[in-house]
This record gives structure tokens, C-alpha cells and sequence, in this order.
């Protein structure tokens, strides 16, 4: 903030920008909000260097599965541990942010402990506004950015209410960012953004963030937000997305032989050699897959209680599962059809205190058969969960908790039969930012 070119009146701009930091925080809301579209943007002191200004914010999330009804003292047939009470750390992710004029770049990190100790990159990004104050009517942004659908996927994990997002959002989005450019902008209350991307998001269950085909995802969100009485405001929007995945091949395998000791005397029989037919190799196929999304945002203040919001949000999707149930319509010689959706209630109480609620519901594959003995039933790949929240918080500080009431449709029976198995948990959350 202090420029020692210029003495003493290099103190000047560091005072104003410290006055207006004061000024910024004296007015909002003691109860703040739920969403961090809500929050007022604070002007922070920043570090300046050949005309840039230099940002730096981050946060940790650190969990603790304080119960969990699907944990076992034991490990899978890959050894991994089935243990789900622990602590861990969910997030800790730092920002760089480096603006001059209109143009903004920005490097974000991350660390965490969910299978074992990890650092990455988790965006990176370029971007041009015109204007270059206020919202901007375009802006340009090219790299390592969140994929621009619906209002879950975009959002700030940073300020969201609840823990995690809702299954659809886990499965057609795993790890909410991509690599691509976009455009966006905002004139009135319209609000739209159009991005092409990769097709291949950080969190794909199969392509782990590596783009595997030359074609592109195209990606974009049509919305508006129209401002009511009494601090009302309502957002609402329709996403679409299109593009094409990769089904991988298969290597060609030679001829073998195969010896069975069916007599268990150490000599080879005639009989007891098998030949293995080799098989032709396959080629690597794309398919199309798609998405349409909905969603819906309510914001209020009550002014003796504070603010809060309802939202609704869905989805219905074809071949675009990514991190659930990996949609292959070549292996499985048929289309794979997705549908979800989540809605819920937020409320802060007081100052320091916020109450929530939310249900969310996902279909894999909308269908599914199953034979049963001489008769078809159908068989739906459902993930449904009901969360309730309650978290206080205090500055930049926040302690939540959560319950979730999950059903998961890969458990089976003592008969081996296929079951919804219960996977309720408690977790406890301490979020520290700056």
C-alpha cells in the first residue's frame, strides 16, 4: 500500500483505501447473507505494483464425520479403509488476484486431506471487462475457470450454506471446474454467460480433468434478476450444455493357453489344456450427450430477523454423468437418461446464527431394467438426501452442522438382492477465511 517513491504522500491512497475499507464494512447487514452473490463487495487494502493491484484471499475448512451409518472398521478388496469417522481437512484454498485497469488474472489453490494429502491447481484464469468498474456489460475469460450452469455448480464453496452440493450437481459437474474461454455479461436485469470447454471437468470420474476428444462442450446460462420491495429479490435462470464423450477401445489380444490340474497330479492331459481365443481390437467411439437446467432463487429480509432465501434447481440430462454412475451409452448399447433436482430454505437468525434445510434428489439412469426371476422390473439408480444446517458465525470465522439423511442405491441385501442402503452421517465443519 506504501509507494517509498513517493515519501510521505505515498500514504495518502493506502489512508482513503482504509477509509472506504471502514465505510464498507460499518454497512453491512449484521446478519449478513446466504449467498456470497449477496454479500457487499468490500473495498480491501491491496498491494500495488507497476500499476497492478495485488489481492490475496483464501480459507480452511476442516471437518470431522462425527457419525456416520455406512462406517466400518474394515477396508474393500482394494484395501482402502471403509472407515467415514474422522477428521480431515475438506478445503484450504488460497487466491491470487492481480487487476489493472480492465484486465484481471487470477490463481487459485487448493489442499486437502479427503484420500490422502493433496495440492493442486485448482483455477486459473484471464480476464478482460468492459467496463472495467461496476458489472461489467462483457467480459472475456480464458483458462482453468467453474463451468457457468445453474446456480449450484458456479457458486462459492467458500459461502454456501450447506456442506456440499446436491447429487446432480456431484455427478453431471464433478469438481465444477473446466478449461475453456467464455463470455458474459450483464445489461438491466439480464444476465447470460456462454463458455466452450474441454468436456472433461477436474473431478471426471474416468478422464480425471484430461480432455479426451478433439470436440468441445458448449456451456451457458440465460437469467435475470429482478430487484422487488422490501429488499425482495428474485433470480431465475435457464443452463443448457452440449457436447460429445469418448468411449475408449480395447487393445487386440493374442491366442493362449490355459493349463487346469483338474486331477491335481502335476502332469499335463490333453484334456486339461484349454486354448483362450484371442479377440480384434475395438476402436475408441464419441457419443452426444446433453443437459437443460432450471433454477430459481428467492431472496427476502426480515428486518427483525434477518435475511434468507428459497431456491429450486433441476436438471435433466442425457450421457452427461461424470462422477456417479460414468454414463457410457456404447457399453451399454443404449442411452442413459439423468433427471435431479434440490430445493430448500435458508435463514440467518440474529446476527450469528443461520438455520437451513434442503432436499435434493438424483436419477442416473431414469431406464433401468432388472430381471427378476421370468419377470422385467424397473430398477432406478436414485441418490436422494434431506439436510438440515445450523451454523454460527463471527467475522470471517463459521462453525456449522450438518445432518444428512442419505439413501444410496448400491447397497445390497442379505439375499444379495440389490437394496437402498442408509448412509446417514453428522459432520461438523470449522471454516476460518481472510
Amino acid at each position: 500500500m506504501y509507494d517509498r517513491s513517493k515519501g510521505l504522500q505515498g500514504l495518502a491512497p493506502a489512508a482513503a483505501q482504509l477509509r472506504r475499507y471502514a465505510a464498507a464494512v460499518a454497512l453491512i447487514c449484521a446478519g449478513g447473507t446466504a449467498y456470497a452473490d449477496d454479500e457487499p463487495q468490500i473495498a480491501k487494502p491491496a498491494v500495488t505494483r507497476r500499476g497492478w493491484a495485488l489481492d490475496l484471499t483464501g480459507y480452511i475448512q476442516a471437518d470431522a464425520v462425527a457419525w456416520s451409518q455406512d462406517s466400518a472398521d474394515e477396508v474393500d478388496i482394494d484395501g482402502n479403509p471403509l472407515n467415514e469417522e474422522r477428521f480431515f481437512i475438506r478445503r484450504g484454498r488460497i487466491r491470487f488476484e492481480a487487476k489493472r485497469d480492465a484486465i484481471t488474472a487470477a490463481l487459485e489453490l487448493d489442499g486437502n486431506t479427503i484420500a490422502g494429502p493433496t495440492a493442486r491447481i485448482l483455477g486459473a484464469q484471464l480476464t478482460y471487462a468492459f467496463p472495467a468498474k461496476g458489472e461489467p456489460l462483457i467480459a472475456a475469460t480464458a483458462g482453468l475457470f467453474k463451468i457457468p450452469f445453474g446456480r449450484e455448480v458456479p457458486a462459492s464453496e467458500r459461502d454456501k450454506p450447506f456442506l456440499e452440493p446436491p447429487a446432480f450437481a456431484r455427478a453431471l459437474f464433478p469438481g465444477n471446474y473446466d478449461a475453456g474461454a467464455m463470455i458474459r455479461g450483464a445489461y438491466g436485469v439480464a444476465r447470460w454467460s456462454l463458455a466452450v470447454m474441454n468436456g472433461a471437468p477436474v473431478g471426471d470420474a474416468q478422464w480425471h480433468g484430461k480432455d479426451p476428444s478433439s470436440s468441445f462442450d458448449l456451456v451457458g446460462r440465460v437469467g435475470a434478476t429482478i430487484e422487488g420491495p422490501r429488499k425482495l429479490r428474485v433470480e431465475a435462470g435457464v443452463s443448457g450444455i452440449t457436447g460429445r464423450g469418448l468411449h475408449p477401445g480395447t487393445p487386440g489380444t493374442k491366442d493362449e493357453l490355459q493349463w487346469i490340474d483338474e486331477n491335481q497330479d502335476g502332469i499335463v492331459q490333453v484334456t486339461e489344456i484349454q486354448v483362450i481365443s484371442g479377440m480384434t481390437a475395438t476402436p475408441s467411439q464419441t457419443f452426444e450427450r446433453n443437459a437443460l437446467g432450471i433454477d430459481l432463487t428467492v431472496h427476502w429480509c426480515i428486518c427483525k430477523l434477518g435475511t434468507g432465501a428459497a431456491f429450486a434447481e433441476g436438471a435433466i440430462s442425457t450421457n452427461l454423468d461424470r462422477g456417479l454412475v460414468y454414463a457410457d451409452p456404447i457399453a451399454t448399447s443404449r442411452d442413459l437418461r439423468q433427471f435431479g433436482f434440490a430445493v430448500g430454505v435458508v435463514q440467518n437468525v440474529g446476527d450469528h446464527a443461520t438455520v437451513g434445510v434442503r432436499y435434493d434428489r438424483y436419477d442416473a439412469d431414469r431406464d433401468a431394467l432388472e430381471r427378476e426371476g421370468v419377470a422385467i422390473v424397473g430398477v432406478h439408480k436414485l441418490f436422494s438426501t434431506l439436510s438440515v444446517m445450523a451454523s454460527a458465525r463471527w467475522q470471517d470465522a463459521r462453525f456449522l452442522v450438518q445432518y444428512d439423511h442419505e439413501r444410496n442405491p448400491f447397497g445390497r441385501g442379505d439375499d444379495g438382492a440389490p437394496t437402498t442402503r442408509a448412509d446417514d452421517r453428522v459432520t461438523v465443519r470449522a471454516q476460518v477465511g481472510f
